[in-house]
């Protein structure tokens, strides 16, 4: 009898022990990405904004003869999220502290952004640049960028 009350103590210490582990469940769906650049002088903005959804594409250009905003949008498929979402360690990304300021004095930035339920995370860049763990999430979104400058369907306004 004592071998059993034994056994189903140990039993129910493992479950409580089991239960109060941290673990942190992150849920990708509620993520918004944005990749994208932004220039000094008259070189505008150029992004996308990707959910678990869709892809918007937004150019802004301030000033000369280029300017204007060129809007696109389309919808994503769950495997092209999923792919984008698996190609990370959303846990590194949010250690990772880049923070180039080469707008400031008229040059580019590369920025990737992420926003989770309100909080966002934003690591800023030159192009050149490596970006410790983001190499294979940069190329998809940079492979996303130019799909969508290519896309026809525009919105100029």
């Amino acid at each position: 009898m004592r071998y059993i009350l034994k056994v189903v103590l140990f039993f129910f210490i493992s479950i409580l022990f089991v239960g109060c582990t941290d673990k942190t469940i992150v849920e990708h769906e509620k993520f918004t990405i944005e990749f994208g650049s932004e220039c000094g002088w008259c070189g505008g903005q150029e992004f996308i904004t990707v959910t678990n959804s869709n892809i918007e594409y937004v150019r802004n250009i301030p000033c000369g003869e280029n300017m204007g905003t060129t809007s696109k949008f389309r919808e994503m498929s769950s495997d092209e999220w999923d792919t984008i979402i698996l190609s990370f360690d959303y846990s590194l990304y949010k250690t990772l502290e880049y923070t180039n300021c080469n707008v400031c004095v008229d040059g580019c930035d590369e920025i990737i952004r992420i926003t989770e339920d309100g909080s966002a995370h934003e690591l800023r860049y030159s192009f050149s640049d490596k970006v410790e763990g983001m190499e294979k999430l940069r190329g998809l979104l940079s492979e996303k960028m130019d799909e969508m400058r290519e896309l026809d369907f525009t919105a100029k306004y």
